[in-house]
């Protein structure tokens, strides 16, 4: 009987066992996890590049499209509706079919419209096909960051997603690198049956669309999630892709992998019979139901504040940068604020014609150099900054989140009243640094909520956060033109009600102690 009851704690003990997360841990973090870091940074920068290069394209072609200003808006935030349209669509596949294939398929399409887009004869077709392309490409925004966290261990997981958002976080300085040496070219080439004359902003869009196939080609290197695997109770599969990651990692044989068996899931993904939208329905209800409802309804929140923020204001840079060193260059602005030169600027738009009673619209598609840098400098800040917050703040989101919301909610009132241009200009890069949130907020949607949602829940951030934008980008327009001094205000109370929502979120561990 002695004999029996050591051989069941054996069994129960065996080193050769383990669940996912404990198999994960095992296969260390090497030349794999760098790997998948590096395509899953540049899938996203694919996917920013989709969405906020179109301010640049925009800019150089308010004049081939005869766009006006409430046009110009619309096609610059078109590509907001499309992340809007497909999010839900992408968190159910990501959820049922897999992390990687979602990506795969996403990319590849929406690299087909992104290039077409480039040859669109009006903006009403240049903005249909935008909204197709980001309708696919959005899908990088939480299967991303979800196949990076399920491929490497609890330890490294936020850590290697706060690095994954630096590359996001830089696609609008990438744009601005790859017009830098495009825009200024003198090309024009008339395209009979499309009735288009192909001018550099059009090979820039086109330029900008080739990320999104190179990312669909390199993700074919790399494995399924493990932990997905699991969840859909395929634990060979899983097991063999621990020991591919293993390999990997060590250089040594996955023959030598400790696991031999992994434990099956607390949670499954259930599949439900019936039409595609109760599956969609029955994936979606969960978020909102006890007991995530708490968690979904603040991380919500802060989705809205920060995306209408920095996404809603990223995609006026170009405007207000060129608006700013226009008046510059000009040799005006001397003791005004950021708002008192847009005014100033806005203003100066229109020129009598010779006779002096005539008054016609000037059309102005030149982007000044000093534009595309200050985007680069912008760039170059938020990158920085973020690579920083990966390697300290691991442990301490919380504060971290909270130190970001209120530095740019300062900043947003310094913005009306320092009165010296240029820093305007440096305050609103502060500004708009609170996107950096936007990682860690992606790291709270992985841990906490359960696998089987993580992809939904994730999606349905990303549809709420870029509708935010969408309405963010068209009211700004419109706010700064009536009192931009008090847009930048009632932007700073929004960011202080954020801090106190994110003050409820769970402590991490270093807190804790």
């Amino acid at each position: 009987m002695k004999q029996k009851m050591a051989v069941v704690n054996v069994e129960k003990t065996s080193p050769h066992t383990a669940d996912v997360e404990e198999a994960l841990t095992l296969t260390g973090f090497g030349k794999y996890n760098f790997g998948l870091l590096l395509v899953c940074s540049w899938t996203l920068q694919a996917m920013g590049m989709d969405l906020f290069g179109t301010s640049f394209v925009v800019a150089a072609a308010v004049c081939d499209l005869e766009l006006n200003m409430q046009q110009r808006a619309l096609l610059t935030a078109m590509p907001l509706v499309g992340v809007v349209a497909g999010a839900q669509l992408w968190g159910y596949v990501s959820d049922t079919k897999g992390r990687r294939l979602t990506l795969v398929l996403s990319m590849s399409v929406g690299f087909v419209f992104a290039a077409l887009s480039s040859f669109a004869p009006d903006w009403r077709t240049m903005a249909l096909l935008k909204f197709l392309s980001s309708t696919f490409t959005s899908a990088s925004n939480s299967a991303a960051y979800t196949l990076l966290g399920e491929s490497c261990s609890a330890h490294a997981r936020g850590r290697s997603m706060l690095l994954c958002n630096c590359s996001l976080m830089c696609s609008q300085a990438v744009v601005a690198v790859l017009a830098y040496p495009i825009l200024p070219l003198d090309f024009t080439y008339w395209i009979d049956f499309l009735g288009i004359n192909y001018r550099p902003w059009r090979l820039l869009a086109l330029v900008m669309a080739i990320p999104c196939a190179a990312t669909a080609c390199l993700l074919q290197l790399f494995h399924e999630s493990p932990k997905f695997l699991a969840t859909q109770g395929k634990y060979k599969e899983a097991l063999s892709v621990l020991k591919n990651i293993y390999a990997c990692n060590t250089g040594k044989s996955g023959d030598n992998y400790p696991i031999t068996k992994l434990l099956e899931e607390d949670e499954k993904t259930t599949i439900v019979q019936g039409s595609f939208l109760k599956s969609l329905w029955h994936q979606t209800v969960p978020l909102f139901q006890f007991p995530l409802l708490k968690k979904t309804l603040m991380l919500f929140y802060l989705v809205i504040i920060v995306y209408m923020t920095g996404s809603g204001f990223i995609l006026w840079l170009p405007f207000i940068m060129n608006n700013l060193f226009s008046v510059l260059e000009s040799g005006a602005g001397q003791g005004m604020n950021l708002c008192t030169i847009i005014r100033y600027s806005t203003e100066d738009q229109y020129v009598a014609a010779e006779n002096g009673t005539v008054i016609t619209e000037m059309c102005d598609d030149t982007i000044q150099e000093t534009t595309l840098l200050s985007a680069m400098t912008y760039g170059a800040l938020a990158s920085s900054s973020n690579l920083v917050l990966s390697l300290t703040c691991g442990s301490r989101k919380r504060m971290a989140m909270m130190g970001i919301l209120a530095s740019s909610a300062a900043a947003a009132i310094l913005i009306n009243l320092v009165a010296i241009p240029i820093a305007g200009g440096i305050f609103f890069f502060f500004f708009l640094l609170c996107a950096l949130t936007m990682g860690i907020l992606s790291v709270y949607f992985v841990e906490l909520y359960p696998t089987s949602l993580r992809g939904m829940a994730s999606c349905l951030s990303v549809m709420l956060g870029r509708s935010s934008a969408f309405l963010g980008v068209n009211a700004i327009g419109y706010l700064i033109s009536v009192n931009c001094e008090v847009t930048f205000y009632m932007w700073s109370l929004l960011l202080l009600s954020a801090i106190v929502i994110a003050w409820f979120l769970p402590k991490d561990a270093t807190e804790e102690k």
